[in-house]
């Protein structure tokens, strides 16, 4: 029972692995832009989706193989293009940056005469091969200049070096000194150090140098020794293109040229006595033909499998073939080709030529690419499926196999303002998490397994940092971390700008406190300041992105004015009398306020008399009564100044004046009853000047002449 339940479990994880596998690749042009792309499919390359074009300026073009690092993170080179190079294609490139947890594409270097980090470095090895190699956990090695040169990255801390210089070697016609060029990227042996092959560099006579070499790299000190030299025998092959496949502490290879039809070998490393030893040579004729090999895997039957780019059956429009699929059987040292590649019509829906990047799954097949997309190959059936397709050609494409971590949906925000009692969301979208957990404050919070993190109504307990750490079969993702912070705008006080008690006409201005986003007044209105003609109550809310609590509120009250009195009378000749509803009143004497409050007061001069009513609450009536009234008893500084005759008249008098009163003179006649009857301005002489007074009634009047400052006062009789 415990072994049937083992088996349960062990097929159930397998299963769930598998689920989370699948492959990652990139095409070296082809695509929207003609500049290559990056696709993934599932994990039997299904479902084939391309999910980031390159544009030659912004991220370069002409793409090489992809790294998967330990950060969960695809690494890649451009050969060409981007934007720290020039028009040339060989003073260019980039390294990117794709994110398995978040989907997130960067560029992180534009190489080229514009980079600090590597300046004038340029052209990585790409061209669909392996430019990368993560030497130890965060520190990746990269090729550039077409791997005569090597530089190093480190993801955790964003640093660019030169971990060491290829060495170089004497040759050519005229024995001079020449650069080591690495074919592929740095193979991590299991002996736990670094080997790449060379195109360069042999042991053969100075004129004929180019044989190829390997290089082992220790990578706790980085000490490069060149551990094998070709030995200048075209038959043992030669141009080493670095395509390793490890098995049992050996490491096996393929070269593009020599052997015995010089279309290149299969041959044997032992990295331990440092021996090398040709396995296959590729040959000629339609069964066997295949040249320039691009891939070599050790698969779970103990067999070697690898790609031919060309050879195979010749067609009419392929003279040479399109690629060959081929097993060799370590143990009987037999070559067997699998599979011919064939052109076709050429449609898209065919399965293509040009084969690359045999890639081995957990479920045991084999995986590769052509221009047209992703075949599977089964190794113990022999059969070959297309896959997905690119629907589009892609040129020298390769691919790897990823088990998918979990992933998220990447947030552009990460401190969120969050209104107090609010809801809020926050949904991280993981599809293939099997396991979530959330830490508030770095302490876990068991209530919340789902990749959403929500709250009904959010309260100062809810606020601070959270992380979550999403895990499947593959491992584990950690998020970004996210700060809620509870925006609880606190509750506003109203300033008065002025008493908030005031009589009816007046207003006052309510102001709200400064520095919030908006305003709301229970009257409608949202400037920060409001200005009150009417008894109430008033409140405030202010707004910062949250609502606040309502102010407390101001009450105002507006006091009704009261009646204005009806008229003045003149109870003597220096008395008036305002007629009203109240006891309080307001006198103003030609504009002038005077002191006096009460309804009756005594006057010395003549002049515009106005009259206002003063309710107890100190409002004054918005209207008057007003009159002009002449002060009896100025009679004696008239004679002095004016001489008036007929008097008594019939209504026209003549009037001699002063030297002091003439030109222009106000003239203003007033009956016994303080009333202004007739007003004029009249433009006095030295000589007799004559006024009509019309039609009035008989009567004593008083005569008024006002010049400036200069005020005299006669009467006149009318008869």
């Amino acid at each position: 029972m415990y072994k049937l339940l083992s088996a349960i479990l062990l097929t159930a994880t397998c299963l769930g692995a598998e689920a989370q596998r699948q492959f990652w690749g990139t095409t070296s042009s082809g695509g929207q832009y003609e500049n290559g792309f990056i696709f993934k499919t599932d994990s039997i390359g299904d479902n084939l989706e391309i999910v980031h074009h390159f544009k030659n300026e912004i991220d370069g073009s002409n793409i090489g193989a992809l790294l998967l690092a330990s950060n969960n993170k695809l690494y890649g080179l451009a050969a060409s293009g981007g934007q720290g190079g020039s028009n040339s294609v060989f003073s260019s490139g980039t390294l990117f940056e794709y994110d398995l947890n978040t989907d997130q594409f960067r560029v992180i270097e534009h190489l080229g005469p514009l980079s600090t980090n590597l300046p004038n470095i340029f052209t990585p090895r790409a061209e669909g091969v392996r430019g990368l190699t993560e030497v130890s956990p965060g520190l990746i090695y990269g090729l550039a200049r077409q791997g005569k040169y090597v530089f190093s990255y480190n993801f955790n801390t964003g640093v660019f070096d030169k971990p060491f210089v290829l060495p170089t070697y004497q040759g050519g016609p005229t024995n001079s000194t020449m650069q080591n060029q690495i074919a592929e990227a740095f193979y991590k042996a299991t002996d736990g150090n670094l080997y790449a092959c060379t195109t360069t560099n042999s042991s053969c006579p100075v004129a004929n140098p180019y044989m190829g070499s390997i290089i082992r790299v220790i990578p706790s000190t980085n000490a490069l020794a060149i551990r094998y030299r070709s030995v200048c025998l075209v038959d043992n092959g030669y141009t080493y293109n670095g395509h390793f496949a490890e098995a049992n502490g050996k490491l096996y290879g393929t070269t593009n040229n020599g052997g015995t039809s010089n279309q290149g070998v299969i041959f044997e490393y032992i990295p331990s006595s440092n021996t090398y030893s040709k396995r296959h040579d590729f040959h000629g004729g339609v069964l066997t033909n295949s040249f320039y090999p691009t891939s070599l895997v050790f698969a779970k039957n103990g067999k070697l499998y690898g790609t031919a780019h060309g050879g195979g059956v010749p067609e009419q429009n392929l003279a040479s073939g399109g690629g060959i699929l081929y097993e060799f059987d370590l143990i009987t040292n037999t070559f067997t080709k699998k599979h011919d590649f064939l052109l076709g019509i050429g449609w898209l829906g065919d399965v293509g030529t040009f084969p690359s990047s045999l890639v081995i799954s957990g479920n045991g097949k084999l995986y590769g690419c052509t221009e047209f997309g992703v075949f599977e190959y089964n190794t113990t059936t022999s059969e070959l499926r297309m896959a997905g397709r690119f629907w589009t050609r892609g040129f020298a494409p390769s691919m790897l196999q990823v088990c998918r971590k979990p992933s998220y949906q990447h947030q552009t925000v990460t401190t969120h303002e969050v209104c107090k009692d609010a809801a809020f969301t926050l949904d991280l979208a993981s599809p293939n998490a099997t396991t979530i957990v959330w830490k508030h404050n770095n302490v876990t919070d068991a209530s919340r397994t789902t990749s959403t993190l929500s709250f009904e109504t959010f309260t100062a307990a809810d606020a601070g940092t959270w992380v979550c750490t999403l895990t499947n079969e593959c491992g584990s993702t950690t998020s970004q971390t996210f700060k809620l912070v509870m925006n609880n705008p606190p509750q506003p006080v109203i300033t008065p700008g002025g008493p908030a008690t005031f009589c009816s006409g007046e207003t006052i201005t309510l102001i709200a406190p400064e520095g919030f986003a908006s305003y709301t007044w229970s009257t409608g209105e949202t400037s920060r300041e409001i200005i009150i003609s009417e008894s109430g109550d008033y409140t405030v809310s202010v707004n910062n992105g949250c609502e606040s609590p309502l102010s407390q509120p101001v009450t105002v009250t507006v006091l009704e004015l009261p009646s204005a009195p009806t008229h003045i009378e003149s109870t003597a000749y220096n008395k008036l009398k305002a007629v009203g509803s109240t006891t309080r009143y307001e006198w103003t004497f030609n504009g002038t306020l005077l002191s006096d409050q009460t309804a009756e007061i005594t006057v010395t001069e003549t002049g515009v008399y106005e009259v206002r009513s003063v309710s107890d609450k100190g409002c004054r009536s918005e209207d008057f009564a007003s009159l002009t009234f002449v002060v009896t008893g100025l009679e004696a500084a008239g004679k002095e100044q004016l001489a008036i005759y007929p008097n008594p008249s019939r209504g026209i008098v003549n009037v001699r004046v002063r030297e002091e009163l003439i030109g222009p003179v106000e003239v203003s006649l007033y009956n016994t009853s303080g009333q202004l009857v007739i007003k004029r301005s009249i433009h006095f002489n030295r000589d007799e000047n004559t006024i009509s007074f019309g039609q009035l009634p008989a009567g004593i009047y008083r005569l008024l002449l006002r010049k400036e400052s200069k005020l005299i006062s006669a009467n006149v009789v009318i008869r």
